[in-house]
């Protein structure tokens, strides 16, 4: 009997008792079978993807789930030692998928081999062919979008990306998972589009996003942020800052860059003025450091006595782990700051890295989580 002519409940009740696999399989039958996987989304949690983007493909890991067991109130996770990931390469090769079965995902055709822990599958698209680079993103946007249409796929562990990245490429990014890791390849800067770094910094959810790219525009770029959007970026780590506008920082609760002295001033000024409301943590390094522009970085700011004790400095460095022990750094000198629309706090602390000649300088904000890591909430 057809799965179409059963009735809707015990559809969903037969679609409830399947497996990833099982429910893998049958989404490439057609768009009807979809739609009903998609019903019982709910029923799988833990799936997770990775995305590796190299010179030569773009590899897509599926992890299934794995099977918890509860032992004396012990939670137990056991994986399967046999078909526990799908890989989708794109473009395929040929030699993974030669004589398999085929499916249809949205007019492109999937090959799928067996090997003891993956299933390798071949994304076959006549369009690739014509366009490698720029249609190997359109088929690459089309897999995820099925993927989240039947399976409750909540987060991408690891997206990483090696290579020169092809215009539309952060655009074909999933927007309703939430991201753990995104990062360029830090070995030299990347080229991108202003439209592929908006849509990054604007619509991404992530825990860390490390950027090592650049903006090459005329006039030069530098990107503004939609004051509508709330932070979605738990730690942004900038490695090329061309095109970043120091007045109006990404929304991120945690920024990491190298900067130079004279940037750090529209940085704090900013703040201090009610911009850049998302931060919670400034990490910046600057390569150079003399007296005299040491208070260049504070020109036209109010400072005042820090209210931070030791301990609790001591407490803000050990505590937060996007930023260096305290043991680490010398000649720590740390000043306050006030937001002159609320009266809000941030402590600029300075010090010397033991290993580098560089100077750091950490911007902690009185927010609420800062303050439970420093023991006054």
């Amino acid at each position: 009997m057809k799965l179409h002519r059963i009735p809707l409940l015990v559809q969903k009740m037969i679609v409830g008792e399947m497996g990833f696999d099982e429910r893998l399989f049958l989404s490439f039958t057609s768009k009807k079978t979809c739609s009903l996987l998609g019903l019982s989304r709910n029923h799988l949690e833990g799936i997770s993807i990775e995305i590796h983007i190299k010179a030569s493909k773009v590899s897509i890991r599926v992890r299934k789930p794995s099977i918890a067991l509860t032992e004396r109130n012990s939670a137990i996770n056991i994986c399967s030692s046999t078909n526990n990931e799908w890989e989708f390469d794109i473009p395929y090769k040929q030699y993974y998928v030669n004589g398999s079965s085929a499916w249809t995902i949205d007019g492109s055709t999937v090959q799928t081999v067996k090997y003891p822990s993956t299933i390798h599958c071949g994304l076959i698209d006549e369009r690739v062919g014509r366009d490698t680079t720029r249609n190997s993103m359109i088929v690459f946007g089309k897999l995820l979008r099925h993927l989240n249409s039947f399976l409750n796929i909540q987060e991408c562990r690891q997206c990483e990306f090696f290579t020169t990245l092809p215009v539309g490429l952060f655009r074909q990014l999933d927007c309703s998972y939430s991201y753990g890791s995104i990062e360029t390849r830090t070995g030299y800067i990347t080229s991108t589009t202003p439209e592929d770094l908006t849509f990054l910094l604007d619509h991404i959810k992530a825990k860390r996003l490390s950027l090592n790219v650049a903006v090459s525009t005329d006039p030069v770029f530098k990107y503004r942020k939609d004051p509508e959007k709330k932070s979605s970026i738990d730690w942004l780590r900038i490695r090329n800052f061309n095109w970043v506008d120091f007045s109006q920082l990404p929304a991120a609760k945690v920024i990491s860059m190298e900067v130079r002295s004279c940037d750090i001033n529209a940085v704090l000024k900013s703040w201090v003025a009610g911009r850049n409301r998302e931060l919670d943590i400034g990490d910046f390094e600057i390569d150079r450091l003399t007296d005299p522009n040491r208070e260049a970085i504070f020109n036209g700011i109010t400072r005042h006595e820090t209210q931070l004790t030791e301990a609790e400095l001591t407490s803000f460095f050990d505590c937060s782990k996007h930023l260096p022990n305290r043991q680490y750094l010398r000649d720590i000198v740390a000043v306050d700051i006030l937001r002159k629309s609320d009266g809000m706090r941030a402590t600029v602390i300075e010090g010397n890295s033991i290993y580098e000649v560089s100077r750091n300088m950490f911007v902690m904000v009185w927010s609420k989580g800062n303050l439970r890591t420093i023991g006054r909430a």
